[in-house]
């Protein structure tokens, strides 16, 4: 849908792409009908017309389907491949219908991923999750994945219609929402930030890993929801790190696990919860928008959910950036500044970057008291009870790192991802040696989050939360044999530039 539109975005889809894709098949099918049977006594009969035309349509769709699949089976022989299997939903309906109510009860109502890891048990790997005609190859392929996000990097893109233009009411033309050029100048202007001297500088961290555990003893004799905490914990740390100032959404009063609120305190603001709600709103949403892909609008109908929820972010955002660039403007930096000079010592992020960005939220899942009591000896023993821990000292804590890489195998903060084929291009499996053809212009989808669950890939304790799995002889023989199969900051050039920042500031947290 064209931003800017003063049209609702569900109107606008549905003139513009739902009538003619439908409504005018339907409509001139109608009428062809009738004119080609206006001798018969029984074109009088409208339902029997009606009936007919769909009949027609369905039998158009059919053939239409297997001409596009005899021609993709013709092209990949002549590279010695076939095409990769399309899946069937379980009610074979036309188009897979049945397959959009899976989707849509899945990512409203089912774990993260668990409707994809139902299929996976039936389909396999690698299968075309084809709706309506339309092409969606799926893979927790290790091969695969790598071959997207390295190896052919170059002819895999976000993708205008089914990526960028969904996510644009939230991402803009940021470093996570475009390509080619745009892509390039975002990330060149991003790097200086994560440089090693950037991110060494815990003190912010720490301030706001004090006031989480202060947070959690006020909670005494009360349940406490680590995941909330831990959450507000790097959304203050991420916006004082890359705005220069948090958003302070510790001072909110916390959530009980059951999802309630505590009364009032007397120092939360009733606007401070405002950004952090606001942001876990439009990533839900968002998310949703990617499951139901080009039709998002029909369920938006009346209004962009995403860009109503985020007026209150760029609320505490604007004012920020108007004091960065009256800060920049005095000193005389704005204008002309050569990206390769880099930042200033005392120059924030946003002084760079005029497009919302935003840290990776973690939270440690600990579920044997043994796992804790090995941590908390080795961060003793290494830094103490009370210092911040340097850098060198948090490369010394191998079991701190095995704790966080085991937290990400099995609860990464990206769940799944998607690219888009410029050229088509030819998967290789490993395992067996099939050759799958990729054609031009096809949406691809992957799932971190099954990817590293495979006990195929994982040993057959791959469910299990166990750190040690990174530090014995587990590791060489998974991890270190094939490090694909761990990539919860993506790979290749569109590496997270955060990964460090993200591990540092956990560490503060745990520590």
């Amino acid at each position: 849908m064209k931003s800017g539109t003063p049209l609702p975005p569900g109107l606008y889809h549905v003139l513009v792409n739902i009538i003619p894709r439908i409504v005018v098949p339907v409509v001139a099918s109608y009428a062809a009908i009738h004119l080609g049977l206006a001798h018969l006594t029984m074109v009088h009969n409208r339902i029997l017309l009606f009936l007919l035309s769909m009949i027609t349509l369905y039998l158009i769709f059919t053939a239409g389907s297997f001409i596009h699949d005899y021609n993709q089976r013709r092209i990949a022989s002549r590279f010695n491949a076939i095409p990769v299997p399309v899946m069937r939903g379980r009610w074979r309906l036309p188009g897979n219908a049945d397959m959009i109510i899976r989707m849509i009860r899945g990512v409203t109502a089912d774990y993260n991923n668990q409707w994809l890891a139902e299929i996976v048990v039936d389909w396999g790997d690698t299968f075309n999750l084809r709706i309506f005609g339309v092409d969606n190859i799926f893979t927790t392929n290790p091969a695969y994945i790598k071959q997207m996000i390295v190896t052919d990097f170059a002819i895999w893109v976000k993708g205008k219609e089914r990526f960028t233009n969904l996510m644009h009411s939230f991402l803009g033309d940021g470093v996570f929402n475009s390509d080619g050029a745009m892509w390039k100048f975002h990330r060149s202007m991003t790097r200086p930030f994560f440089a090693r001297d950037k991110i060494v500088h815990f003190d912010t961290f720490a301030v706001h890993a004090d006031e989480a555990i202060t947070k959690i003893r006020e909670r005494s004799g009360k349940p406490v929801d680590f995941q909330d905490i831990s959450a507000r914990f790097t959304m203050d740390s991420a916006t004082t790190f890359l705005f220069g100032e948090s958003v302070d959404s510790m001072a909110a009063p916390l959530r009980l696990p059951h999802g309630e609120r505590d009364d009032p305190q007397p120092h939360a603001s009733s606007t401070t919860p405002s950004f952090p709600d606001a942001f876990q709103t439009v990533l839900k949403a968002t998310a949703f928008r990617l499951v139901v892909g080009l039709d998002w609008p029909l369920f938006e109908f009346w209004g962009d959910k995403v860009k109503r929820h985020m007026e209150p972010i760029y609320d505490y955002i604007e004012p920020i950036l108007q004091r960065a660039l009256e800060q920049g403007a005095a000193k005389g930096t704005i204008e002309g500044k050569d990206v390769e000079e880099g930042p200033e010592e005392h120059e924030t992020l946003l002084e760079h970057l005029v497009s919302v960005t935003s840290a990776a939220m973690y939270f440690l899942v600990t579920e044997d008291s043994s796992i804790l009591q090995t941590l908390r000896k080795e961060i003793t023993n290494v830094v103490g009870s009370t210092a911040v821990p340097s850098y060198e000292q948090i490369k010394d804590m191998k079991y701190l790192r095995a704790v966080l890489n085991e937290t990400l195998r099995l609860l990464p903060s990206v769940p799944g991802n998607r690219k888009h084929s410029t050229e088509s291009s030819i998967w290789t499996s490993p395992e067996t040696g099939i050759r799958y053809y990729i054609p031009k212009g096809v949406d691809t989808s992957w799932s971190v989050i099954l990817m590293q669950r495979r006990d195929d890939l994982w040993g057959p304790t791959a469910l299990d939360y166990d750190p040690m799995r990174w530090l014995d002889e587990r590791n060489k023989q998974y991890y270190l044999a094939n490090p694909f199969i761990f990539v919860p900051f993506h790979g290749g050039p569109r590496m997270c530039l955060g990964q460090q920042a993200s591990v540092d500031a956990l560490t503060i947290l745990v520590k």
